[in-house]
């Protein structure tokens, strides 16, 4: 079976061609003076032509895009006054001071708890997301160990009434270093 265009639809085609041509440029031209910004104009344009290509090419004429396009307008207008983008962005200092406290507060828990390897093995996996391949290629060593090292990271996390500290186990370089790494 043949999927040849018909010479109707061909017609139809370089007719819709024809009109895209004719009529475009202008309608770009009025959308950018209309809302006298580039991005925008182009938007209104490009929906301007989709809607009106529901109707017949009799109809098409520059008036009716012209009245499309500032209808559509009017409602990008309407939608943007009903947005409140600081709302969803800007929020207050103490909410974000007391993720920041959190943040920290769960990093010295760390430090205390584990060990310095395991404090770096739970950062990378828990905090940059990394996978546990990528975490023993950087350590050199096994999955099965990060997988381990882990597992004890966590288990201890879990005991929060915990008193054991292994403190011993950072000297004071260590310390700093890590600090820098995790803050």
């Amino acid at each position: 079976m043949s999927h040849k265009l018909s010479t109707d639809s061909a017609k139809s085609l370089q007719q819709d061609d024809q009109l895209w041509l004719e009529f475009y440029p202008k309608l770009q031209r009025y959308c950018r003076f209309l809302t006298q910004n580039t991005w925008d104009g182009d938007d209104i344009a490009q929906d301007t032509f989709l809607k009106a290509l529901k109707y017949h090419q009799q109809q098409m004429s520059m008036a009716l895009l012209n009245k499309i396009a500032y209808h559509q307008w009017i409602d990008l207008l309407r939608k943007r006054k009903k947005e409140t983008i600081a709302s969803d962005v800007v929020h207050p200092i103490h909410e974000v001071t007391n993720q920041l406290d959190d943040m920290t507060h769960a990093v010295d828990q760390l430090l205390k708890e584990c060990t310095p390897k395991q404090a770096v093995i739970f950062m990378l996996k828990e905090a940059f997301q990394y996978q546990v391949k990528e975490i023993a290629d950087l350590l050199h060593t096994t999955e099965t160990a990060i997988k381990a090292s882990l597992h004890r990271v966590k288990k201890r996390m879990d005991k929060e009434d915990q008193t054991y500290s292994v403190e011993s186990f950072w000297d004071e370089e260590r310390k700093r270093t890590a600090s820098g790494y995790f803050l």
